[in-house]
């Protein structure tokens, strides 16, 4: 075993690693330092393990976040329509704001920005009971954090984290764009149907 000579408190924190990683994939510094802290120390181990199963575990240190690549998607979750269009229009919105911006910044949007990107789609907008849900998503998944306590006032400021790279990469970016506009003129045609989740809910 590659952790057996460590502490036992040390090997608890590996242990809390791998399966927070295998729960959600995605892992931020600015969320959870520790956790980072020990996947830093522990990274050649750490890669070992993932490479045994076949994963690539992604040490992002500029964007000082953490990803877990799983090549066969076996543990992926199927999106919805609703979902899919959601991370989506975020993930366009996070490629705009982040231009101009340092590497110490976040990308803030609105919740008026997000709407706004929705009518430029073309797209019906959520019901408050399903915006509650699609926030939630992506607060579990460490992709946003919002910023006031009233998250459907069209004022309601959201960070997003550099973990969308992950989440939808730039080189998929087209692909899903071309699957929109698809939908967009044929609405009871496969937008995205066949889509899985990426990265958020591994």
């Amino acid at each position: 075993m590659m952790f057996q000579d460590l502490s036992d408190s040390e090997q608890s924190k590996v242990k809390e690693v791998i399966q927070r990683l295998m729960e959600v994939n995605l892992l931020i510094k600015d969320k959870d330092r520790e956790l980072y802290a020990t996947i830093r120390r522990y990274r050649t181990g750490l890669e070992g393990y993932y490479r045994f199963l076949g994963w690539e575990l992604v040490v992002d240190e500029r964007h000082e976040c953490v990803y877990l690549h799983i090549p066969d998607g076996r543990l992926r979750r199927r999106l919805d329509r609703e979902q899919t269009l959601w991370l989506l229009v975020l993930r366009l919105l996070y490629e705009e704001k982040r231009q101009g911006l340092s590497l110490a910044d976040y990308p803030m949007i609105t919740l008026y920005e997000i709407r706004s990107k929705y009518e430029t789609f073309r797209l019906e907008w959520v019901n408050r009971t399903a915006l509650d849900r699609l926030v939630r998503l992506c607060v579990q998944a460490q992709l946003i954090e919002p910023l006031d306590s009233d998250i459907r006032s069209d004022d309601a400021r959201f960070k997003l984290f550099h973990t969308w790279i992950y989440m939808i990469q730039t080189d998929e970016m087209q692909s899903l764009l071309d699957k929109l506009e698809l939908y967009l003129t044929n609405a009871e045609g496969g937008l995205l149907d066949e889509m899985d989740e990426a990265a958020a809910s591994d």
